[in-house]
């Protein structure tokens, strides 16, 4: 029997339209607005790449050319060094192909196509190094070079998709009340059958919740992929560690459900859904979803709630797996998420259980 409610209680999840619109399509084109409206926010996340760059030497200078090959060599390499002529480095620039060529003549100079932020490292660069010369030696090199270890960027647009990311996992909510729904004999007549019928409720709300949660997890891990792939946004290299994260916030959104639906009040199922609308928005609001700092805001000035809140804990354990190289914080935050999720479905359970009906 558990087969048998799991597999019809998918299917039915994937005929409802309203929860595919909002848990799939809403992120999906929501994501896709705040890419056009950011415009390059995939040019300073590819900083994260080295930059290619063709030096041609008229003269020889060592120090500067020890220099690039500080700057292009290990993981964490700035520039990526190509060998051409001049007239096929001048073609590459062309076409895009590499962002600059360095000049080595009796003064370094720099030509480049256009006037966008990998340009503008470039220039640094070099105004730098011509600046320092007399003065730089290979520790000051280094020194400018190291930085934080992390697996992908720090881009504060980047947070902006987690809070979408979190924002899909939340409106599972919808689904939970969908569930709990139609197990209630006094609100519809399916759950009135299910009320009578022999098969155990345990068996029954399990098997949907398995069911529901599995549902929600392929559809926010194809707003993940739609994000990465389509869109290109840099969620760094532990690729596999987002989908426990994805999991879990699901679980938290679907129990989050289940408790609404299982309220006495409201008594409609509209009510039930705009109240579940709301304190979902309200979280991702809290999330930095609508404006930037709100989290850190709350962070600063009542930290549990972000402890509470599991849209912040989710954009907190996807934000630390992408910039941090320990994963502590982020088995923090999957423990928080798994501590949310089981008291709100103990909490929904005590809800259940008490209901009684007298005649159906």
């Amino acid at each position: 029997m558990f087969i048998h409610y799991f597999k019809y209680c998918f299917i039915t999840f994937l005929r409802k339209k309203d929860i595919l619109f909002w848990t799939l399509l809403f992120p999906i084109a929501l994501s896709s607005f705040m890419y056009a409206a950011f415009g390059n926010i995939t040019e300073t996340t590819e900083l994260a790449k080295p930059i290619p760059v063709v030096v041609i030497h008229h003269h020889n200078d060592p120090i500067f050319d020890q220099v690039l090959d500080v700057m292009s060599d290990g993981d964490n390499a700035i520039l990526k060094l190509k060998d051409m002529n001049e007239k096929k480095a001048l073609q590459a620039l062309d076409d895009e192909k590499i962002v600059g060529i360095f000049y080595v003549d009796d003064k370094i100079s720099l030509s480049v196509k256009g006037n966008n932020l990998k340009e503008s490292v470039l220039s640094t660069f070099l105004d730098e190094y011509l600046q320092k010369r007399e003065t730089m030696n290979f520790t000051n090199v280094y020194a400018c070079r190291d930085k934080l270890k992390t697996h992908g960027t720090q881009d504060n647009l980047v947070s902006s998709f987690y809070a979408v990311l979190a924002m899909s996992s939340l409106f599972a909510v919808f689904s939970g009340i969908d569930q709990i729904y139609c197990f209630q004999g006094n609100l519809s007549s399916l759950g009135a059958r299910r009320s009578i019928a022999p098969t155990p409720r345990s068996i029954i709300i399990l098997a949907e919740f398995l069911a529901g949660l599995f549902f929600q997890f392929l559809v926010s891990s194809l707003a993940f992929f739609y994000m990465k792939y389509i869109l290109r946004i840099n969620f760094g290299d532990r690729i596999l560690e987002i989908f426990p994260v994805l999991l879990l916030g699901n679980a938290c959104g679907l129990s989050l459900g289940i408790l609404i639906g299982s309220l006495s009040f409201p008594k409609t199922l509209g009510g039930k859904l705009g109240l579940a609308t709301s304190f979902s928005m309200i979280l991702s609001v809290a999330d930095d979803l609508c404006a930037p700092s709100v989290r850190i805001m709350i962070e600063h000035n009542y930290p549990i709630l972000n402890r509470l809140n599991p849209a912040t804990v989710m954009s907190d354990a996807l934000y630390s797996l992408n910039v941090y190289d320990s994963l502590n914080r982020y088995y923090t935050n999957l423990f928080y998420l798994g501590a949310i999720a089981f008291i709100l479905c103990l909490v929904s359970y005590f809800f259940i259980r008490r209901n009684r009906y007298a005649n159906i």
